[in-house]
């Protein structure tokens, strides 16, 4: 009698751990990439020859172990895209180059577990292993030396952006060349595109 009560208490158990975890693994959105441009919108900006006319921040939201969005809203750093000022050309032309780096990681849930703590408490990290903290006022996840990152060798592309025409970014915004100069370029960075 007793032997069957646990095994029907294992049963319940193991169900509904399976309906538990069917749950989440469904419940949590697709794995997505985001990119971010860091620089301001509308405003008017200078910056001289080799210097960043923009820079686009690149990550992706941490997979659970079903292969799904992250519960918390965590993200991966994917890497970043940066166009550089190479110059003026003889015709006028605006030249430019676009670096492109790709990271790439094993990082998920099960190498990145959260520490959770409200706003009055303040978090307290402690671990065995090293690594680096990163979260937000609710969540912090760390870094473990399980997480193995690679960056995959730069992808560079220059290329000339004729006078009197602007250039559309991965992001959707377009750059405004005002004036360009052999030490410097003065641009602005106009809306979304349509």
């Amino acid at each position: 009698m007793h032997r069957v009560f646990v095994y029907r208490l294992l049963y319940r158990l193991l169900a509904f751990g399976a309906v538990v975890a069917l749950v989440v693994g469904v419940g949590c959105a697709q794995v997505e990439r985001s990119q971010r441009l860091t620089e301001p919108v509308g405003v008017v900006l200078r910056t001289p020859v080799g210097g960043a006319i923009a820079t686009i921040v690149k990550d992706r939201d941490l997979p659970n172990a079903f292969g799904r969005a992250d519960l918390y809203g965590r993200k991966v750093d994917a890497g970043f895209t940066q166009i550089i000022y190479r110059g003026r050309g003889l015709d006028g032309s605006v030249l430019v180059e676009q670096v492109d780096v790709d990271v790439r990681s094993n990082a998920s849930t099960m190498t990145r577990r959260p520490v959770l703590y409200s706003r009055t408490q303040p978090a307290v990290v402690s671990t065995r292993e090293s690594g680096v903290a990163y979260g937000t006022s609710r969540v912090v996840s760390i870094a473990s030396p399980a997480d193995q990152a690679s960056m995959l060798l730069p992808e560079a592309a220059q290329f000339s952006v004729p006078r009197q025409k602007s250039l559309t970014l991965p992001t959707g915004q377009s750059i405004e060349f005002l004036a360009a100069e052999p030490q410097h370029l003065t641009y602005r960075i106009v809306g979304q595109a349509m």
